[in-house]
């Protein structure tokens, strides 16, 4: 089991960020719903990897690059992929996903991006507070469940995602196709922004305010170039 003990922190981390956090290494290490724990990994040390293209340098076309899997268990289609998920975001377009789908299909597009987001801000909080990056997870056993939900729809999404019975913003929906990652992910969100109060105008439980929060939000997520 991962531990992401708070005496490995330089500065104190909210309990519940530190066990959203070992139940999202240790998700990391189980077989996905249409990856395997071999290949789980390796998307997150590729994340890991992942820079900026330099100064002047052509973005590659998706149609030209291999799909032929290479030592990591990874083709270099994922690597690109998951390089443009991981710096590069203010490049994805519906066009550039839609190709990137038709080649690998939904659920294992869906699975990338949500391996990619819940490595990055493990990964950038620890280096915020000057700690070490966890090692990287033992990949576990088993294969893919490739069970796809029920309920699923379109509407309007670069992919499809849960309607029927839907209640709540659509963020929250975004990687439904994979609920078990979803899932994993929205505790992320949960315990480093709204916690139980999301709901609420006035928050008393964090050290900054509401509108303060979300100022340093809104920010990161220009910054980012976050399309959503």
């Amino acid at each position: 089991m991962a531990e992401f003990g708070a005496n490995t922190f330089p500065r104190p981390v909210d309990p519940a960020v530190l066990s959203t956090f070992e139940a999202v290494w240790d998700g990391l290490a189980v077989a996905g719903t249409w990856w395997t724990a071999a290949e789980r990994v390796a998307i997150v040390a590729a994340t890991r990897r992942s820079l900026r293209l330099p100064l002047g340098e052509t973005v590659p076309d998706i149609a030209g690059i291999s799909d032929a899997v290479g030592p990591d268990g990874l083709s270099p289609l994922i690597h690109e992929v998951v390089r443009r998920l991981s710096v590069d975001a203010g490049r994805i377009t519906r066009d550039w996903a839609t190709a990137v789908i038709e080649r690998t299909g939904v659920g294992h597009y869906v699975e990338t991006v949500a391996l990619v987001v819940q490595t990055v801000p493990v990964d950038m909080l620890c280096d915020l507070l000057g700690r070490p990056r966890q090692d990287l997870p033992v990949p576990g056993m088993g294969e893919p469940s490739r069970v796809v939900p029920d309920g699923l729809g379109q509407e309007g999404a670069f992919v499809p995602w849960v309607v029927d019975g839907w209640s709540g913003p659509n963020v929250a929906r975004a990687l439904s196709f994979v609920p078990e990652d979803n899932s994993l992910r929205m505790g992320i969100v949960t315990s480093m922004y709204s916690g139980r109060h999301f709901e609420e105008m006035v928050w008393s439980h964090r050290s900054l305010s509401r509108p303060q929060v979300e100022l340093v939000a809104a920010r990161t997520s220009a910054v980012n170039e976050c399309f959503y």
